[in-house]
C-alpha cells in the first residue's frame, strides 16, 4: 500500500470513530434530557398526587435519582473515553505528520538519486560515444598498420632481393678481380719481349 492509501485509511478511520463517538454522545444526551423531562413530569404528578402517592412517589424519585446518578457516571465515563480517544487522535495526527515528513524526505532523496542516475546515464552515453570513436580510430590505425606492414614486407623482400643481387655482383666482382690479377697469356708474351 502506498503512503497516500495508508493516510486515507487513517483519516477515514478517524472520521468514522469521531462520528460514532459524536453519535453516542448525542444519544446519551437525548436520553438524559428525556429522563430529566420524565423526572419533572413525575415531580408534577407527585405534587398533584402528593397525598395519595407519597410513599410511591418517594420511591420513584429515589429510583430516578439513582438512574440519574448512573447516567451521570456513564456520561462521565464516556467523556473520559472521548478525552482519551481525542488524545489518541492527536498522537495519530503527530504520527501522520511525521510519516508525511518522512515521505517527503524519501521523495526528495529519490529525486536526488534520479538526478544522479540521469547524470551517470548521460556520462555513460558520452563515454560510449567516445569509446565508439576510439574503436573507429583503432580500426583506422589497424588498417594503416596493415598497409604499412605490407609495405615493410614488400620493402624487406626488395631489400633481400637487392642483397642477393649485391652478393651476386660481389661474387662476380671477385671473380673479375681474380681474373684481372691472373696474368693473361698476352701479358706474359709482352713481358718476355721487353726483356
Amino acid at each position: 500500500m502506498s503512503s497516500n492509501e495508508i493516510l486515507w485509511i487513517a483519516v477515514v478511520s478517524v472520521l468514522l470513530l469521531s462520528g460514532v463517538m459524536f453519535r453516542i454522545a448525542l444519544h446519551y444526551r437525548d436520553q438524559v434530557k428525556a429522563l430529566k423531562e420524565q423526572v419533572q413530569d413525575l415531580k408534577k404528578e407527585m405534587r398533584e398526587n402528593e397525598f395519595r402517592y407519597s410513599k410511591e412517589s418517594k420511591q420513584t424519585i429515589d429510583e430516578c435519582d439513582a438512574d440519574l446518578e448512573e447516567r451521570d457516571k456513564l456520561i462521565e465515563a464516556l467523556k473520559q473515553e472521548i478525552k482519551e480517544r481525542d488524545e489518541e487522535i492527536k498522537e495519530r495526527d503527530k504520527l501522520i505528520k511525521k510519516f508525511k515528513q518522512q515521505t517527503e524526505e524519501h521523495e526528495k532523496a529519490f529525486r536526488n538519486v534520479s538526478e544522479v542516475v540521469m547524470t551517470l546515464k548521460a556520462d555513460v552515453q558520452s563515454r560510449d560515444t567516445e569509446i565508439e570513436q576510439l574503436k573507429q580510430k583503432i580500426d583506422a590505425y589497424r588498417e594503416d598498420f596493415k598497409r604499412k606492414s605490407e609495405k615493410i614486407q614488400a620493402l624487406k623482400a626488395d631489400v633481400q632481393s637487392r642483397d642477393e643481387e649485391v652478393e651476386r655482383l660481389t661474387q662476380e666482382l671477385k671473380q673479375r678481380d681474380e681474373a684481372v690479377k691472373a696474368p693473361s697469356h698476352k701479358n706474359k708474351k709482352s713481358k718476355k719481349k721487353g726483356k
